[in-house]
């Protein structure tokens, strides 16, 4: 450009009287289209569906997964997430990442049209300019970074204009900066908990109903021992025999709980399942149902329980489930006596002092009885560690309801020594409604009881079912003997000296209490294999009198996205909430400044317009004014 046209050019910028109307600016609006407005047109709607898109997306996938309070990936998406922990870190960041650029690259798009219709409204429609200042902004904003060098940051803040925009720039690049932290923590995959509640049947001994006692009486526990098939599942009818390594391991799992060790479990193996069902301490009479239960009597309804559909179990990490069941429980106190009601004989037409009989005298006089059913005696091995048993039941006092049960043990020999006469005091069978709570990932059942009333909350149970649980107990103590030793009294005996350091020679009150635990231990598990004996249903099935509702709940954990805090979710979705709603009210200010016309094509950002635009000084040069100079850009092609 020669210097007679750019002082022309500079006259031309600087006369401020009425300037002559040029063909184009006496065009209709119609008329000033550019011949590219279909294509601009076009490429203002599709920006317009990004940023829509941009803006919704997040906050849909985030009612999505509120409003279903969590959403489960698939079962091979959570088995990769499991395996591959840091490459889905990697993979979460970059979608991140991607999400701030694809906003700063909308933002940057609505700012140029921006720019292009402040010209267009500010410009006459050959010299399209604008200051200095303004393509600097609409640069820093164009490419969210700061075109500013550090002495020109002077000049910057004594404008307070200009320092309100230097001040939207710092701010709007703060909240891009948040992007990718609040995209990586809406999608990362997490582990969370779902629940669903449960509902089954099991059998009620504390009915009082004539149908279900007559029921009972019928499918009442023997002392024969058989095998018996339910569905496709073996069990044995009686109480000891072929379950004897059961029973003595839930004596000695109580007396582990009754010395404060509450970390050891019972392995019951003849309740079935695969490997057995395990207990943390007594099973209390409970008959654990559900899909880790006793698999032959899970008696859930599988209606809306997520333990039976195959796909969703695939997907857990691991649940508990908590069912309210009836439990059994007895109390034993025992204590030493000088003398015992066991009597021991020699077996008649026996050529041999190795075996002998014992029986015992339940006397009358004191209101004693018989209650061991049809056994007359028990035919034991005459050894130097011999441990006989007994049992009667006192008939209920004026002011008790119940009868009382008294155990005797005796030891003969050796056990003479370190036993002597024992006499325990047995509570009858009460029924109590305990919380049977299942772990997955350890894989036992741990029971409580469901409310705080204590012996207020038992109640009555079948007659006859104490007395069962006694026979049971005598099958225990006679079979566990064998020519060196008793079981049941070895695992007493070695309990307390190897966790108590208690001498095995002589009588120790330590001795009693483990035998109180050991004996609530096996009478309890002998109540539930008691309710497993009256499942099978040996004649009948049991009438729905003599069946108890259970309800409960599961809380699995499942991996997917999930909302745990939904407060601080939106609050870090906020700074893009509000670069994709300020690139939204950009456009719409676009629409509405420039009607649709598309005066300019040029972009005042590019760095080929730059390149050829003048800057035409506006006023002196006193270091100050450079703002305000303006910038003409050469007319594209469109407006030529």
């Amino acid at each position: 450009m020669t210097s007679s046209q750019a002082q022309e050019l500079d006259d031309t910028t600087h006369n401020h009287g009425a300037k002559p109307q040029s063909p184009a600016a006496n065009k209709t609006g119609t008329e000033q289209r550019s011949p590219h407005w279909h294509r601009r047109f076009a490429g203002d709607i599709f920006l317009l569906i990004c940023i829509l898109f941009m803006l919704l997306w997040p906050w849909i996938f985030f009612g999505v997964v509120k409003a279903n309070r969590g959403v489960q990936m698939s079962n091979q998406l959570s088995a990769n997430v499991a395996r591959h922990p840091h490459q889905v870190g990697a993979i979460v960041t970059f979608i991140g990442t991607i999400n701030r650029l694809i906003a700063t690259l909308l933002f940057g798009k609505a700012v140029v049209r921006l720019g292009q219709e402040l010209i267009a409204k500010n410009s006459e429609p050959e010299s399209p300019e604008a200051t200095v200042f303004g393509i600097s902004a609409l640069l820093a904003f164009r490419h969210m970074t700061l075109v500013w060098g550090a002495r020109q940051w002077k000049d910057l803040v004594q404008g307070a204009s200009r320092l309100a925009v230097a001040a939207l720039l710092l701010a709007s690049l703060a909240a891009l900066a948040l992007i990718p932290s609040g995209t990586a923590n809406l999608i990362t995959p997490v582990e969370f908990n779902k629940t669903a509640e449960l509902r089954g049947k099991e059998l009620n001994f504390t009915s009082d109903d004539p149908g279900c006692l007559t029921w009972l009486a019928q499918n009442q526990v023997t002392n024969e021992c058989d095998w018996k098939y339910y569905k496709d599942t073996p069990f044995t009818t009686c109480l000891g025999e072929n379950q004897i390594l059961d029973v003595l391991d839930s004596g000695r799992a109580n007396m582990l709980s009754s010395i404060g060790i509450t970390n050891k479990t019972s392995s019951l193996n003849q309740l079935g399942g695969e490997g057995g069902i395990r207990f943390l301490g007594s099973a209390k009479g409970v008959l654990p149902i559900g899909p880790d239960g006793v698999p032959a009597f899970d008696l859930l309804d599988p209606q809306g329980n997520p333990l039976v559909d195959p796909t969703i179990r695939r997907g857990m990490v691991s649940y508990n489930y908590t069912l309210t069941q009836q439990g059994l429980e007895t109390v034993v106190s025992c204590g030493y006596s000088p003398t015992s009601p066991i009597l021991s004989r020699p077996i008649e037409n026996i050529n041999t002092t190795l075996v002998m009989s014992t029986n015992g005298i339940c006397d009358t006089a004191e209101g004693l009885e018989h209650v061991l059913g049809r056994v007359i005696d028990y035919v034991t091995l005459n050894t130097n560690n011999t441990l006989t048993y007994w049992a009667c039941k006192q008939s209920p006092s004026q002011d008790s309801l119940d009868p009382t049960y008294f155990v005797y043990l005796r030891g003969r020999f050796n056990y003479r020594d370190s036993l002597g006469n024992i006499t325990c005091r047995v509570s009858p069978m009460r029924a109590r409604d305990l919380g049977v709570v299942y772990h997955s990932l350890p894989g036992y059942f741990t029971s409580q009881a469901a409310n705080n009333l204590g012996e207020a909350s038992q109640r009555p149970t079948y007659a006859p079912f104490t007395d069962n649980m006694l026979v049971g107990l005598g099958n225990v103590v006679w079979e566990g003997q064998n020519w060196a030793s008793n079981l049941f009294a070895e695992a007493v005996l070695s309990m307390g000296a190897k966790n108590l350091n208690v001498s095995t020679s002589e009588p120790s009150d330590t001795h009693l209490r483990l035998f109180e635990s050991m004996i609530q231990g096996v009478l309890e598990y002998e109540g539930t294999y008691s309710r497993l004996v009256y499942s099978l249903g040996l004649n009948d099935p049991p009438p729905g009198t003599c069946l108890r509702t259970v309800n409960g709940t599961v809380s699995y954990s499942v991996r997917g996205w999930y909302i745990d805090n939904a407060g601080a979710q939106a609050g870090l979705l906020i700074p893009m909430l509000l670069i994709n709603l300020t690139s939204l009210g950009l456009l719409f200010a676009c629409f509405i400044m420039g009607q649709f016309r598309y005066t300019y094509d040029v972009d005042v950002t590019d760095s080929m317009s730059l390149l050829t635009a003048l800057v035409v000084r506006t006023g002196e040069r006193d270091g100050t004014d450079d703002w305000e100079n303006k910038v003409q850009y050469k007319p594209s092609s469109s407006q030529a």
